[in-house]
């Protein structure tokens, strides 16, 4: 009987104690404020509500850190960066909530070490800065605008074989992006220390490397001019220097029509006869589709990709058929691809009663020697005669004005040779018809 009752005795009291116990555990996890022992910025804020915490941070900081600042260098300027200017300010927000999360993580023995650490050992927190990172970027940019160099291009000339290069200078950049990543590390650590803008050196689109080498003869071809028909000759001249010296990269298109610019005389352009509706009449520009044509050859001899090209109704003068390429603002042109691995440049000129296209490049590692051949495959004659009535002359009269010519249509063929004069490439470059012309007569119908 004493043992029974000695026994419940023990075992009320063992209930009550874990009833104790878990009640008070139940209690130290249910709390709403944060655990004993744990500082931030060596302020107790063990027992406070995150609330509290932060008014009493704030109560306790020195703001006169607001009136300093620090310091941006890049190349040989220095910025002044005040912490007011950026919104610098302590996360006590943040802080508050480490503190409060500590003992709240995991399972109730993970919870429970924690707090038992906290109250033991005592637990430190340092706060992390924050600030306005859109106005530190501003700022960033600001000074990229500032120390900003525009990068210059290698210039090249060819001049009658003479090579003249100007070396390319490089450019200058803050790299705002990684300036603001080492910028952010320092601030929010507070690490209060000046310094140095992450840069970069831009390059031009062109450098001397990819024109140092320009100096080879890829292809040339000449047409000759009537130097007395000085409208013409103009034109000529004025679209060589349209197209004169004007440099192509790798894969880079060429256009005509766009390099011309517009055909009128305030771009340099004069009337001369042109082709239309298979006649010649007086238009702005005549004599440019005779550089539209030497150009073309050369780019044929070069080797170059041919993109957009066609022949003139008749065929030109100054040219065998087949080897012309005509152009019309707007509705006609000629283009192609620097289809090479390296940068080529055009040389246009006049001597005397020639235009020369010269295209340059570099020399490759295989010599090879390109022609160009052409065979008439069909002759296209004129049927019957065109009459225009003119009231100038009398009735029955007639005076022929235009002789009957015949058409053709040529086959174009580009021949590659290799150093022994053997053909080890022949393509089909173009099948071109050129219209038969009826005679033209004037007829009268005035009155006798």
């Amino acid at each position: 009987m004493v043992f029974k009752r000695a026994f419940l005795i023990l075992f009320s009291m063992l209930f009550l104690f874990l009833l104790t116990g878990f009640l008070y555990v139940r209690h130290i996890l249910n709390l709403t404020t944060i655990y004993p022992n744990i500082y931030i910025d060596g302020i107790d804020v063990g027992g406070l509500s995150r609330e509290d915490a932060i008014n009493l941070l704030w109560d306790n900081t020195d703001k006169a850190y607001l009136s300093d600042y620090f310091t941006l260098s890049v190349k040989d300027r220095q910025y002044k960066i005040y912490f007011s200017d950026i919104d610098y300010t302590p996360d006590y927000e943040k802080a508050a909530e480490r503190a409060y999360n500590i003992g709240r993580r995991g399972n109730v023995a993970e919870r429970l070490k924690e707090i038992w650490n906290a109250w033991k050992n005592r637990m430190f927190i340092t706060t992390q800065m924050r600030y306005n990172a859109e106005k530190m970027r501003k700022i960033l940019e600001t000074i990229r605008n500032e120390t900003y160099v525009e990068p210059k291009d290698a210039q090249i000339s060819i001049q009658n074989g003479k090579t003249d290069i100007k070396p390319h200078e490089p450019g200058f950049s803050v790299d705002v992006n990684r300036s603001l990543e080492k910028i952010d590390y320092l601030l929010v650590n507070r690490i209060w220390e000046d310094a140095e803008l992450y840069s970069e050196e831009i390059l031009p689109g062109v450098t001397t490397q990819m024109v140092e080498n320009i100096g080879y003869r890829l292809g040339e071809f000449a047409t000759a001019f009537n130097p007395d028909n000085e409208p013409r000759v103009h034109n000529i001249k004025t679209a060589c220097s349209k197209i004169n010296q004007v440099l192509l990269l790798p894969g880079e298109e060429f256009s005509m029509d766009k390099t011309l610019g517009a055909r009128t005389e305030q771009n340099g352009y004069r009337i001369a006869k042109v082709i239309v509706n298979n006649e010649l009449v007086d238009g702005l520009g005549g004599g440019i589709c005779q550089v539209t044509s030497t150009l073309y050859n050369s780019v044929l001899l070069s080797g170059l990709e041919v993109l957009e090209r066609r022949n003139h109704t008749l065929p030109p003068s100054y040219i065998e058929p087949g080897r012309d390429a005509t152009i019309s603002q707007g509705y006609i042109d000629f283009r192609f691809r620097n289809n090479t691995d390296y940068a080529i440049l055009i040389e246009a000129k006049t001597s005397g009663n020639r235009v020369t296209v010269t295209i340059w490049g570099r020399k490759p590692e295989v010599k090879t020697t390109t022609r160009i051949r052409t065979r008439i495959i069909e002759i296209l004659e004129p049927e019957g005669a065109e009459y225009v009535t003119d009231k100038s002359l009398k009735p029955g009269e007639e005076k022929v004005v235009r002789e009957a010519k015949p058409g053709c249509k040529v086959e174009v063929y580009r021949d590659i040779l290799d150093s022994s004069g053997n053909v080890i490439k022949t393509e089909k470059i173009s099948v071109d018809t050129y219209l038969p012309q009826k005679k033209k007569i004037i007829r009268g119908t005035g009155i006798n």
